[in-house]
C-alpha cells in the first residue's frame, strides 16, 4: 500500500495545528542566529524548519510562536547533562 508521502511529495506538519499537508502546501520559516523567524522563501535556507500551513487561525497563534522555549528542548538537555556532570566529578 502506498505511503501519503508518495502520492503527493513530501509530507510536513503544521507547527500549530499538527496536520499533515504537502510540503508544497506549507510557508517555512527559519530561526536566525539573533532569534527571530522569517520566512524563507527559497525553502532551503540552512537552520531548523518551522512549516505553517495557510490556515488564519494558525498564522495568529504562529504570531506569537517561539521556538526553543520549551524545558524538554536541547538547551534543557544539554544544561541537565552539564550539570549532572558537575555533580560526578566532586
Amino acid at each position: 500500500m502506498p505511503d501519503a508521502g508518495d502520492a503527493r511529495g513530501p509530507v510536513r506538519m503544521c507547527v500549530i495545528c499538527r496536520r499533515r499537508f504537502a510540503k508544497a502546501e506549507l510557508s517555512r520559516h527559519v530561526l536566525t542566529p539573533e532569534g527571530t523567524l522569517i520566512i524563507d522563501e527559497t525553502r532551503k535556507s540552512p537552520g531548523r524548519g518551522f512549516y505553517l500551513c495557510p490556515d488564519p487561525a494558525c498564522g495568529r497563534r504562529f504570531e506569537k510562536y517561539r521556538p526553543g522555549t520549551r524545558q524538554g528542548g536541547r538547551r534543557a538537555r544539554a544544561a541537565a547533562g552539564r550539570s549532572k556532570g558537575a555533580i560526578w566529578q566532586k
